[in-house]
């Protein structure tokens, strides 16, 4: 079985930002200063998306909202 230290340092290997946060996320102290070092070393960067998120486009409101349970319409007009 690959660990996640192993996985990290494999070259060419396709991992969304998210894939590639929780393997780092699982990673001991010793484990992640070892790979901080490696990456130095190989001249190895772990990229993330440059991409800022942007409040007026990217987060939407729904009509609806859950309490106790259950679903429930929202109308903001007054």
């Amino acid at each position: 079985m690959v660990t996640a230290l192993e996985t990290l340092k494999m070259k060419n290997i396709a991992l969304t930002a998210t894939e590639k946060r929780l393997l780092i996320a699982t990673l001991s102290v010793d484990e992640k200063l070892y790979l901080g070092n490696y990456m130095n070393d190989m001249d190895l960067s772990i990229a993330a998306d440059n991409k800022e998120m942007d409040i007026e486009r990217d987060v939407v409101f729904g009509n609806k909202t859950f309490e106790d349970g259950m679903e429930k319409f929202v109308n903001n007009k007054e």
